[in-house]
């Protein structure tokens, strides 16, 4: 089997190593490297580096410090999506990364989750809560003074056991889920998904030179209007193309023409 190396804190083999096992990949964790240095969800390390960069640098380095010629790297981050600020959206990335040619491959995969900050009104209500989510692990801040304290990885009991002290306090506390791997499991589904389309990527290859990737990446506007018959916006074709020679496909679209709503003269 191929060794893949993925640098990691947080156990993400778990969910990415079952299914590049299929192809052959053998995926193994190393810790030789602190990825929190490159920026953590809580904030202690600030994120400065893109989710595509930051996951190329992970998989660089995999490579370089394991001595492999496969490096994985994986990149998550929360928030934006299709209704910023209305829907808690959670976005995956891996970068498969090949250190003697430089073949850099993106997966993704997204969506909505229910993981959110969490208030504090009541006990019973706070509870009902934490049930809803019985294997997501949380984080508690509070402040003592000047000071700030923080907590992470707290099971449900274990942040009900730990607010108990806080009951007659006036102290401000804030409750967060702890969005590392090993502790979101909607987080850790997500991951799967995107080693799906890993998976994906790397079955689909060039006919020209047989190069990983040849997937949809371009969109080929105009399915003209069933009503009037002008172009919309929807795709009338779909182009695969190759990053290693460049050659292209391009698949027509079964659908004969677009619907009137979505064409900008009749329904403007």
């Amino acid at each position: 089997m191929q060794r893949v190396a993925l640098i990691t804190k947080h156990e993400k083999a778990t969910w990415i190593a079952p299914y590049l096992a299929k192809l052959g990949y053998e995926v193994f964790e190393s810790n030789m490297f602190d990825t929190d240095t490159l920026g953590t969800f809580s904030g202690e390390v600030a994120r400065i580096l893109s989710p595509m960069d930051a996951a190329l640098t992970k998989a660089k380095k995999a490579c370089e410090l394991t001595n492999t010629d496969w490096g994985l790297g994986s990149e998550g981050s929360f928030g934006g999506g299709p209704a910023p600020g209305m829907i808690n959206w959670n976005d995956e990335l891996l970068c498969l990364y090949q250190a003697s040619t430089g073949v850099t491959i993106y997966a993704h995969a997204a969506g909505p989750t229910s993981v959110q900050e969490l208030t504090l009104n009541g006990k019973v209500p706070l509870k009902q809560k934490l049930l809803l989510l019985p294997k997501q692990l949380w984080i508690l801040r509070y402040e003592k003074g000047l000071q700030k304290y923080i907590q992470k990885g707290l099971s449900a009991e274990q942040l009900l056991n730990r607010l108990e002290q806080f009951v007659s306090s006036s102290q401000k506390l804030t409750i967060e889920p702890d969005l590392r791997a090993m502790n979101c499991p909607e987080r850790q589904q997500m991951i799967a998904k995107a080693a799906e389309d890993l998976v994906r990527r790397l079955s689909e290859t060039c006919p020209q030179c047989q190069a990983f990737n040849f997937v949809i990446k371009e969109k080929q506007p105009g399915l003209p209007c069933t009503l009037c018959t002008l172009p919309t916006e929807q795709a009338k074709a779909w182009t695969r193309v190759c990053d290693g020679c460049g050659y292209r496909n391009d698949e027509v679209v079964q659908q004969k023409g677009a619907d009137p709503t979505h064409c900008q003269f009749c329904n403007p």
